[in-house]
């Protein structure tokens, strides 16, 4: 990177993130709400970038930001340099032979259903490991893939564009929901062509669970008679329930996020049968503490979330 000859300053670590985080938001007040500072303190921070390079890093163009080739050479070094941070964590950790740190893990808003549960465990196994927690649909999660920020994400459908190790650990059932009176509900075969004429509540778009449901009916020639969008699950389990239309949801946001007044319908070509899948950036060097999260994932993860179906129905 060349650096303004007016200047023997170079970037701070702190202007480092911030440019990764413009990146990622394009927004300079998103990017002071994510990191928690002012954005008088973000526009000085990055005003300061661009003085120490002789070049802006962003400019505006009608309402869009956009980094400059001088921005996206700073975001280039910045990935190197947090990605060298983040192996020597690991060579830290391999030397000490202990299970701790932080474990840094990205999921889709249906996997929030189920995982607090497997990270209950988890912590109870290992102490003193501290987690953090993201939870977005597809679209961010993928995007926080590609940028290597977490040790382990956790989708249903393998991402495309970029190279990963996957590793399937828990089976996933999409399921059609129905008010518990809906006349549906007393048809014990239920033809997709039939379903298509009712009113659907689907996700938001970037949503896996949307995408998924909307391919399967335009596979057999029908489309989606769709009432509403919404992004939250629990949202539109309620809005099910008030009789404002069907809608197809992960079974474990009905086993775990239990709501009076829905029914699962016996539909054709449902439950659609998928895995959750610990997804890492193939790049991003595994910690022992993610190979220990991914070992015991792998080896208590079902037995955990059987466990806890069962005690709910007892």
């Amino acid at each position: 990177m060349s650096l303004s000859p007016k200047t023997n300053r170079q970037p701070t670590i702190r202007q480092f993130q911030l440019v990764q985080a413009l990146a990622r938001y394009q927004s300079l007040s998103v990017v002071a709400e994510k990191l928690h500072i002012s954005q008088p303190s973000v526009s000085i921070q990055l005003k300061n970038l661009s003085d120490i390079l002789g070049l802006p890093v962003y400019q505006m163009l009608g309402r869009k930001l956009e980094l400059t080739d001088a921005g996206q050479a700073v975001l280039r070094s910045a990935n190197q340099i947090f990605e060298t941070l983040d192996n020597l964590r690991t060579d830290i950790d391999n030397l000490q032979g202990v299970v701790t740190g932080t474990l840094s893990i990205s999921v889709v808003t249906t996997a929030q259903y189920f995982l607090p549960l497997l990270l209950a465990a988890f912590a109870k196994h290992y102490p003193q490991v501290e987690v953090k927690l993201e939870i977005g649909n597809r679209d961010k999660i993928h995007a926080r893939l590609a940028d290597k920020l977490d040790d382990f994400y956790l989708f249903g459908q393998i991402p495309e564009n970029v190279e990963v190790i996957e590793t399937p650990f828990l089976d996933n059932e999409l399921v059609v929901v129905a008010p518990e009176r809906h006349e549906l509900t007393l048809m014990p075969n239920i033809t997709l062509a039939r379903l298509s004429h009712y009113p659907f509540i689907l996700r938001e778009e970037g949503s896996g669970t949307r995408e998924t449901t909307v391919q399967l009916f335009k596979q057999h020639g029908f489309e989606l008679h769709e009432k509403m969008t919404i992004a939250s699950g629990e949202a539109i389990k309620q809005s099910v329930a008030a009789g404002l239309g069907l809608s197809v949801l992960s079974k474990h946001s009905l086993d775990f996020g239990i709501l009076p007044g829905l029914k699962i319908l016996k539909v054709e070509h449902f439950p659609i049968r998928s895995k959750w899948r610990l997804v890492q950036n193939a790049s991003r060097k595994p910690t022992i503490l993610a190979q220990a999260f991914q070992q015991f994932m792998l080896e208590n993860g079902v037995h955990i979330l059987a466990a806890a179906v069962q005690n709910s129905h007892d």
